[in-house]
């Protein structure tokens, strides 16, 4: 058995269960999942019947039916560093070796954590993970090099959007606006070719992949609200990307036939590897992430690839290599927390959508239909490779379900 809690009174609980759930969900889980965390933990704190509804912006949570309920705003995402201390405390409070003031003070600290490599640490991870997609999705020395510049101006706008509210709001138009008018530019005095596969690599951490994908996973599961608002603010986020681009090319008078998904073939097979191993490191920087769950997060990013191109080559379309894809990332994942609990699910399972890369997709077709370069099927064909992750996400978590309470046995008995 764990350590015995003393009982907190019922203010203190409830801040900490809306913490709990307030970090799960700005770190990137399901609302369902987020939910199911909260009830657990509030019943290893005594309370049973916890009721507790979330949204991607709010938790509201009450101890039982009809009591006194409290609501914590879910204030923007949080770097995967801040979602691994988060796992850490709520591990810690199982586990009985912090009590309950302790958990809450230590939550209320996660976003106030200093990043573990500063600004070159950000700044020089978004430049290696531009150049990595791009040595993936559009291999040439000029365009990988071009995209890794971008990614710098990139990354200043995101810097700068945390500080002005009227720049956050329009930052996907800008940061699109921005790298295009340079992408073109370059397209058009003959340094690059492709530009429209180029462009994308710098904002492609600013894409809507995982939202889309998230969205799809919580109306498969029954979170009507939060499945359909998670949705639509992705398509919105999209359409505002190609608005961006679209502006870009007529400002500059690109012909529109020159803006097709045409992918150069300049550089050989080690793109793949090479590009992988930038992703994993720039990952690791922007993100905060500590050195030893540097292994993990590689893993799991290399076994998603590997299957994700199986599946599409084998498979004969994209939408099935999505799919396996995304069993083998979210299986993996939760296989490894299972069995490694200082290594949370969610930090080494985020990254793995910068590969599945349905925002990137999603922005090439919704583009190509605004410019007339392509048609709507494209835009259907997004809708279905989104839903194909979602499947996989929903997949691979069943079929790791099993493992994951063979190791809460474990650890109870262990306990």
């Amino acid at each position: 058995m764990n350590a015995p809690l003393d009982p907190p009174d019922d203010v203190t609980a409830r801040r900490l269960l809306t913490y709990v759930g307030a970090g799960l969900v700005a770190g990137g889980a399901t609302v369902t999942d987020a939910e199911n965390e909260v009830r657990r933990l509030g019943s290893h704190l005594g309370h049973r019947n916890v009721q507790v509804s979330a949204t991607p912006t709010a938790i509201t949570l009450a101890l039982d039916s009809g009591e006194p309920a409290t609501v914590e705003r879910v204030e923007g995402g949080m770097r995967l560093d801040q979602s691994l201390h988060v796992g850490e405390v709520r591990r810690d409070l199982l586990a009985g070796r912090i009590d309950i003031a302790q958990a809450v003070a230590g939550l209320g600290a996660a976003r106030g954590l200093r990043h573990l490599y500063g600004r070159p640490g950000f700044y020089g991870g978004l430049v290696l993970v531009s150049m990595g997609i791009c040595l993936i999705m559009q291999p040439s020395p000029l365009n990988v090099l071009l995209a890794g510049l971008c990614s710098l101006m990139v990354s200043f706008l995101m810097r700068a959007s945390s500080r002005h509210a009227l720049l956050a709001a329009l930052l996907p138009s800008v940061a699109a606006l921005v790298v295009s008018l340079v992408m073109l530019s370059a397209h058009r005095a003959g340094i690059i070719d492709g530009p429209l596969r180029t462009l994308i690599c710098p904002i492609a951490v600013l894409l809507p992949g995982a939202l889309l994908s998230t969205g799809i996973a919580e109306l498969a599961t029954g979170a009507i609200v939060s499945g359909t608002a998670r949705f639509f603010h992705g398509i919105v986020q999209l359409l505002l990307f190609a608005l961006g681009v679209v502006s870009a090319s007529l400002l500059l008078g690109i012909p529109t036939s020159e803006l097709t998904n045409t992918r150069l073939q300049d550089l050989g097979w080690w793109t793949f590897p090479l590009g992988l191993s930038l992703i994993a490191v720039g990952i690791t920087l922007s993100e905060s992430v500590p050195w030893r769950l540097f292994g993990w997060t590689s893993l799991v990013l290399v076994c998603t690839f590997v299957t994700q191109m199986s599946g599409q080559t084998y498979g004969g379309s994209m939408p099935v290599g999505a799919f396996c894809g995304a069993v083998v990332a979210s299986f993996l994942s939760t296989a490894i927390e299972s069995t490694r609990s200082n290594v949370p699910r969610l930090v080494t399972f985020l990254p793995s959508f910068w590969l599945l890369v349905p925002g990137t997709l999603g922005l090439m077709g919704v583009t190509t239909v605004g410019l007339g370069t392509g048609q709507a099927d494209a835009v259907y064909g997004v809708i279905s490779f989104v839903a194909a992750i979602a499947l996989g996400l929903l997949v691979g978590s069943a079929l790791a379900l099993p493992l994951r309470r063979i190791a809460r046995r474990f650890h109870r008995r262990r306990h």
